[in-house]
C-alpha cells in the first residue's frame, strides 16, 4: 500500500514553509494513528520543503519501526506565491471582479492568516486556473512540468513492488495528481479536490500493473473535528 500524507498545518502566507503549533500536533497525532493502526512502512519519502520535511520527522518520531526518510524534491508542492507575484497584476487588470477580491483577501489573510474561503479560495482558484491554462508569461515550472513530474513517480512507485507499505509525506497538489490519475480526471477536476485535501490527511492507493488505484482519499481518522484544517 501506498499511503500519501499531506503536511500538518503551515505557516501563514509570508511564511509558509513552517509547521504551526497545531500542524505539529496533528502530525504527532498522525504518528500516533500509524502506530495504532500498525502501519509499519518499509519505504518513507517526502518532499524537500520544510513544512513536508517536518511533518514526516515529527510522525515517524513516534514510531520505533521507522526507515530513514528519503528526500526527494519531486514531491514538492508549487509555489503559490510566486504564481501570485506573476499573475495578480495581470488578473486585475482584466478582471475588476479579482481585483475587488484581491483587496479583499489582504485583508481577510490579515484577520486568519490560514483562511480559505470567501475572496481568499476565489483568488486562489483564479491564480492556479490561469497557471494551467498558461495564460501569462511565466519563468517557473509550468503546469504541465509539474503535473509530468508527479506522474513520473508512478512507475517508480510500482517498482517498489505491490507488497511494500510506502509513506509519502507531500502536499495537496501532487496528491490530488496522482488521485486524478487513478480516476481518469481532467484538469478542471484536479483543482476541485486540490481545494478540499485537508492538512495530515491520508490518501491510500497501490500500483498495479495499469496504474495506480484508490482506495481511500483525505481521510483524517487520527484528527478531531476541531483540529481539521485546509491550510
Amino acid at each position: 500500500m501506498i499511503y500519501l500524507v499531506r503536511h500538518g498545518q503551515a505557516g501563514s502566507r509570508d511564511n509558509y514553509d513552517v509547521l504551526s503549533d497545531l500542524g505539529q500536533k496533528q502530525a504527532r497525532m498522525l504518528g500516533e494513528y500509524f502506530v495504532a493502526q500498525n502501519i509499519k512502512p518499509d519505504l518513507v519519502f517526502s518532499g524537500s520543503f520544510n513544512r513536508q520535511r517536518l511533518t514526516a520527522e515529527i510522525a515517524c518520531r513516534t514510531s520505533s519501526h521507522s526507515p530513514e526518510i528519503i528526500v526527494d524534491p519531486r514531491w514538492d508542492e508549487f509555489r503559490l506565491a510566486a504564481l501570485y507575484r506573476a499573475f495578480a497584476a495581470s488578473l486585475a487588470a482584466e478582471s475588476e471582479e479579482f481585483a475587488c477580491d484581491f483587496e479583499e483577501m489582504q485583508r481577510a489573510i490579515i484577520a486568519d492568516p490560514h483562511t480559505t474561503r470567501g475572496a481568499t479560495g476565489r483568488c486562489d482558484r483564479a491564480i492556479v486556473t490561469a497557471w494551467m491554462a498558461n495564460r501569462f508569461p511565466y519563468d517557473g515550472e509550468s503546469w504541465q512540468e509539474f503535473q509530468g513530474r508527479v506522474h513520473s513517480l508512478i512507475p517508480e512507485l510500482s517498482n517498489h513492488g505491490g507488497e511494500q507499505t510506502i509513506v509519502v509525506f507531500t502536499s495537496a497538489t501532487p496528491i490530488s495528481i496522482l488521485t486524478g490519475a487513478a480516476l481518469g480526471l481532467r484538469d478542471e477536476q484536479l483543482l476541485r479536490l486540490m481545494g478540499v485535501v485537508y492538512n495530515s490527511s491520508i490518501t491510500v492507493t497501490r500500483a498495479q500493473e495499469e496504474g495506480l488505484r484508490l482506495f481511500t482519499y483525505n481521510s483524517t481518522p487520527h484528527l478531531p473535528e476541531p483540529l481539521k484544517t485546509l491550510r
